[in-house]
């Protein structure tokens, strides 16, 4: 056993059921982890992510009206509706709530004059989501196997697309520092006042007086 073999991390991995049926562990960062405790917790579930009663309960679940902000609008109680505390929402809500949520930033950014912003957002996806985190994650000194793994890409020629995404983005921002650089020295240039040279001096081919 190496010295990495018995090193102790503590930290999760999310099962996630991607295309092909094919499952994969993603890391979990313990921000999330801790949020996930209070929302189980919120829900009537045990707030021990491992308790034997939170197996079969779905990540996001279905959460009644009477749990929404105070000044959220609000629809009658329905007495007769009872929610099994494990039931998740549908995978198309979820993308809709992300979507809703896209919508808003949209909608701020256009108000604030921010267009560019406010184009980025109008397009937002999901996938969008997963290449951005991906692009930052291998900018960042993700190693690119690793990223191969939690992304589900069965080649590593796909997870080298975000490495160019990314290698075009620091060849867009160099060239504006080199684009900079050239407007200063330019304004250095013409600047410069020339000066004559004085009785006895005289000036050589470099243009240095002597």
């Amino acid at each position: 056993m190496d010295e990495a073999d018995a090193e102790t991390v503590d930290g999760w991995l999310l099962a996630v059921l991607g295309k092909g049926n094919k499952q994969r562990e993603v890391p979990v960062p313990y921000e999330v982890t801790s949020e996930l405790v209070a929302y189980f917790k919120s829900r009537g579930l045990d707030s021990d992510l491992d308790a034997g009663d939170n197996r079969d309960a779905c990540l996001l679940g279905k959460v009644p009206d009477d749990i929404k902000p105070k000044d959220a609008p609000r629809r009658p109680k329905r007495t007769d509706l009872i929610i099994d505390p494990r039931e998740g929402i549908a995978a198309s809500t979820l993308y809709d709530q992300i979507k809703a949520f896209f919508a808003a930033c949209t909608t701020i950014l256009a108000k604030q004059n921010e267009a560019r912003g406010a184009g980025r957002f109008a397009q937002a996806s999901t996938h969008w989501m997963r290449h951005t985190h991906a692009s930052h994650s291998i900018a960042n000194g993700t190693p690119i196997q690793v990223a191969q793994q939690y992304l589900g890409h069965a080649s590593l020629a796909t997870t080298t697309i975000y490495v160019t995404t990314e290698k075009k983005e620091r060849l867009k921002k160099m060239g504006a520092f080199w684009a900079q650089a050239a407007e200063r020295r330019m304004g250095t240039v013409a600047g410069t006042v020339a000066v004559a040279p004085g009785a006895g001096e005289s000036v050589d081919a470099r243009g240095d007086t002597t």
